[in-house]
Formats: C-alpha cells, structure tokens, sequence
C-alpha cells in the first residue's frame, strides 16, 4: 500500500506548486535524516515536507550543534546540510563528518554556484538554491531507496 501526502508550499527553498506524491514503498522502517541550516524556517520546511513520508527529522542550526545529535544517533541515513551558517560552517563540518562516516550521503545545499568538481565536497551531492521539491525528493528517495510519482495535487 503506498504512502501518499499532497504539499502546497512557497518558502526560500523554492517550492512554489502544489503536487501530490506516492512513496511506491511505503517508509515502513524509519529513516532518520540529519538537516543542518541556520534558517530555522528553512529547517521547519525540511521537517514538514519530509515528516508525513515516515522520515524522523533531526535539525540543527550549525554544524557544532549537529555534533552530539551524529554521536548520539549512528543510525542517520542521509545528510542535508547548508554551507554558510555561523560558527562552524558546512565546509568545516564536513570535513569533520567524513573523518568518522565517508560512506554516508550528503546533500550540499547552497545559494552559491559550486564547482563540481571542489574535492572538498566531495562526494556529496550539490543542490543549488532556488529548487524545486521534486529535485529534492529524488535525491531523498535514491538515497533512501524509494521512488517518488508526483502528480498535480487535486483542488
């Protein structure tokens, strides 16, 4: 049985249209995702797009605060992390995440145009402000092994 929710959303992610998804295989296990972004509105966006899909959404405002929340929680499956935050940056974190936990995805996601190439980033995956929630949601579900059917939302 598929899991479905509809979003209407207009935030600084730039989701502008509504659309009606369908996980193909319901999130039955948890999947616990790790969002961290100076923007508390933008963290609130993460968690109510992702949330009604079976995702536990942990955030932190910086990547010092996301620290103790990847100590204290090994069963993260996926990263979202902003690059330009106070305190420790997500360059930085990064840097520090990857001497513990290379395997694990990140998706970077930034304002500003990166080089692709920047091997520091590496191998995270760069997703350039304003975009769309379906771009978002694909790198989710390969990451997490589900699919995504969108469709118009009905009225």
């Amino acid at each position: 049985m598929p899991f479905a929710a509809s979003h209407r959303v207009s935030s600084g992610l730039g989701w502008s249209s509504a659309v009606s998804i369908r996980a193909r295989r319901a999130p039955f296990k948890l999947r616990k995702l790790l969002v961290i972004d100076d923007d508390t509105k933008l963290l609130a966006s993460y968690r109510d797009l992702l949330s009604p899909y079976g995702f536990e959404v942990l955030t932190a405002p910086d990547g010092q605060d996301a620290i103790p929340l990847v100590e204290r929680n090994p069963d993260i499956q996926l990263v979202i992390l902003d690059l330009a935050m106070p305190r420790m940056d997500g360059r930085e974190w990064l840097r520090w995440f990857r001497s513990l936990r290379r395997e694990l995805p990140v998706i970077v996601i930034t304002a500003y145009k990166l080089d692709p190439n920047d091997a520091e980033l590496k191998p995270a995956v760069i997703l350039e402000k304003p975009f769309h929630v379906a771009e978002l949601l694909d790198l989710v579900g390969l990451f997490c092994g589900l699919s995504w059917p969108m469709e118009p939302a009905k009225a």
